[in-house]
């Protein structure tokens, strides 16, 4: 797997332009460079039960909580990777910004890691097979059937073998990666903030809201103004004496 280093803001931003003119690249990120290309499902502490069994004992609950019925188990798989339940899916972006935050948004004592995917098999033709039918790796587009996945322009590797890990052996593609240096994690968020990409972008929801106000308020010595613009707020700081 090609893999470089980066340990300059600039650096990072001028490696991803790379990818802008070929569509069929997707891409991760993840917070510790180490982590394996794993689906939760597949992880050490998820392997007790069959993932195909926990999804239909979520689908059996999950759709008296669902507005919508839908037709397809890939619909309802996407829905419950989406909302925490472990599967056998890895979630990708269409955008590499969105990547890039999941990628230093946390675990700023390690090296993030971004990963660039391209599938030479294309899309998976999902009216033709359930997910637990697909015995390798494929990639899927899915329909927007949750917020989360409309704003983070999801897409899905499916895993066959869930605890095996994805790598360019058996990837069915190209696999790319760009280590981020710990050292300016935080600085990318800002930056990526600053493009539209945050919490509150990401996970269009009141968990998001949240997330997105906690961490404004963290750093609130970044900026000048001390202004949550887009919900007309200020932050202050409190007397030293309150």
């Amino acid at each position: 797997m090609k893999t470089i280093k980066v340990d300059c803001v600039d650096d990072f931003f001028k490696q991803i332009e790379k990818y802008q003119k070929d569509t069929w690249w997707k891409f991760r990120g993840q917070a510790d460079s180490d982590w394996n290309l794993i689906p939760k499902a597949g992880r050490d502490n998820h392997g007790k039960y069959k993932d195909e069994d926990m999804f239909n004992a979520w689908k059996r609950r999950a759709k008296s909580l669902i507005d919508k019925n839908y037709n397809s188990d890939w619909d309802y798989l996407a829905i419950a990777q989406h909302t925490g339940l472990p599967t056998r899916l890895l979630d990708w972006s269409h955008n590499p910004l969105i990547a890039a935050f999941f990628a230093c948004n946390e675990c700023n004592e390690k090296d993030g890691a971004l990963f660039a995917f391209h599938s030479d098999n294309k899309l998976i033709k999902i009216d033709e097979y359930s997910p637990f039918e697909i015995a390798t790796v494929g990639l899927f587009r899915p329909d927007v059937s949750h917020l989360r996945l409309g704003n983070q322009i999801g897409y899905f590797t499916i895993h066959g073998k869930p605890n095996r890990c994805f790598n360019e052996k058996n990837c069915g593609g190209q696999l790319e990666k760009i280590i981020i240096n710990k050292s300016i994690k935080e600085e990318i968020i800002f930056k990526l903030n600053h493009f539209g990409i945050n919490y509150l972008h990401i996970f269009p929801d009141l968990e998001g809201l949240s997330r997105h106000l906690c961490w404004f308020s963290e750093k609130y010595d970044y900026w000048v103004g001390h202004n949550i613009d887009d919900l007309n707020l200020i932050i202050t700081k409190p007397n030293n004496g309150s």
